[in-house]
């Protein structure tokens, strides 16, 4: 059948003839007869990018000469959105029964994309009006439906049964790794013909089962360890029969054994105040592992780390690290031996101490403490002339005398911080005059 050359114009082209031609409305004013007859939709089954061909089942009634069509249905507009403009009957091709054959000259994605919606779903109906060309008189209309069972495929014929999957398993859980489980898949109605798929999460669990008097069963070992999703997805035999159809997601956990302890826990590192020391240990199978520092035995407030600083509370006291492995299922302990803390390392002098003051016979001479690291909290001072010590000479001021006259005078100073070896450094000479 030869479609003629007028019928490929673009819509945008034919509205726009028929505004020129006058007021263009469905359904209003002017004689108009009942449904002169029956309409089909080819190919009865498509998609949203598939051409679509009409043809009445009859020619249109006398007087009508033009033709147009519109499509409602959701997403379009209530009254319906032209899809076919005001059109001669003359320029389309007629079928052996004397109908009239419309091939669409865009799909219904283009129509969508043009009512400004995306999601094409439902029932949509074709109308094709018998119109004079000018005015608004109609004689008929012939109609046709077509559904899309998603939002890409439609099909001429009305929806098919719906049908309904639920899931239940067996144990329902939690379960140990290994342990079988029976997943079994309820399809209602029952006279349902077709097979159910079975998934952990995305990923199939075996080949598709086939569905008997309305139910279909699988045994699997394969889950591993976690919180699995599991859905069963039927698929009809004859979708023009049966709709598909999922069951709900069904939560199902699988256990592992308690956390193997592969190496025991130990501390390592240095020691000894100021030093950072670690809890070494190694478990299999854990989802987490918590750490617990203890000193003669007992927990530190707020070390929970894997690492931790020795202070100077810890010494002379022995420590101990205690790991903790969890999983879903259990926890596995294991405590590190004790070990005596350290003193930590000497005081390191930065700036050196120093004599403030008149340097002469009578006047107060004052020690400057210099730097340290760590900072010192307590100092102790020895006075000393030209090296010798100066009897009772230990605070931070010393007053010259007489004998301190046209000596060298210096101050050492020994700096202390708990838990730390004691650092001592002297100052420089200063002669007294």
């Amino acid at each position: 059948m030869r479609i003629p050359q007028a019928v490929r114009r673009p819509l945008t082209a034919g509205l726009v003839s028929v505004l020129a031609a006058g007021a263009l409305t469905l359904g209003t004013g002017g004689a108009r007869a009942d449904a002169p007859g029956t309409m089909e939709v080819t190919p009865g089954t498509g998609t949203d990018t598939s051409g679509i061909t009409l043809t009445t089942g009859a020619p249109c009634p006398e007087p009508a000469s033009n033709l147009l069509v519109s499509v409602k249905g959701s997403g379009f507009p209530a009254d319906g959105q032209i899809v076919v403009s005001n059109s001669p009957i003359a320029t389309y091709a007629t079928a052996p029964n004397g109908g009239i054959v419309v091939p669409l000259t865009q799909t219904m994605r283009d129509y969508a994309s043009t009512a400004g919606f995306s999601t094409l779903q439902g029932r949509y109906d074709f109308t094709l009006t018998c119109r004079a060309a000018f005015g608004s008189a109609t004689y008929g209309d012939f109609a046709a439906p077509v559904w899309f069972t998603s939002t890409t495929a439609y099909r001429t014929t009305p929806p098919v049964t719906a049908t309904t999957t639920a899931l239940t398993a067996s144990p329902a859980g939690p379960v140990v790794q290994g342990t079988p489980v029976r997943l079994t898949a309820t399809v209602a109605p029952a006279t349902a013909s077709g097979t159910v798929r079975f998934l952990d999460g995305t990923t199939p669990l075996g080949a598709p089962v086939p569905v008997t008097t309305g139910t279909a069963t699988l045994t699997t070992d394969a889950l591993n360890v976690g919180t699995h999703t599991l859905t069963a997805e039927f698929t009809p035999s004859d979708p023009a029969v049966d709709a598909p159809s999922s069951a709900a997601p069904l939560a199902v956990t699988v256990k592992i054994k308690p956390p193997a302890l592969l190496t025991p826990a130990k501390v390592t590192g240095t020691v000894r105040v100021g030093s950072t020391v670690t809890c070494a240990v190694t478990f299999g199978g854990a989802a987490s592992v918590a750490y617990t520092w203890l000193r003669d035995g007992t927990p530190v407030a707020g070390a929970t780390g894997r690492t931790r600083a020795l202070v100077a509370a810890d010494h002379p006291h022995r420590i101990a690290c205690r790991a903790k492995a969890v999983n879903t299922t259990g926890a596995t302990v294991s405590t590190s031996p004790a070990l005596g803390v350290a003193l930590g390392p000497a005081l390191r002098n930065g700036t050196k101490p120093a004599i403030a003051g008149t340097h002469r016979a009578g006047y107060r001479q004052t020690a400057r403490t210099g730097s340290w690291t760590p900072a010192a909290t307590t100092y102790t001072y020895v006075w000393k002339r030209d090296g010798r010590v100066i009897g009772g000479a230990t605070r931070a001021t010393y007053t010259a005398t007489r004998a301190d006259r046209g000596h060298r005078l210096t101050v050492t100073v020994t700096a202390q911080r708990p838990g730390y070896a004691k650092g001592t450094a002297t100052s420089a000479p200063v002669r007294i005059g």
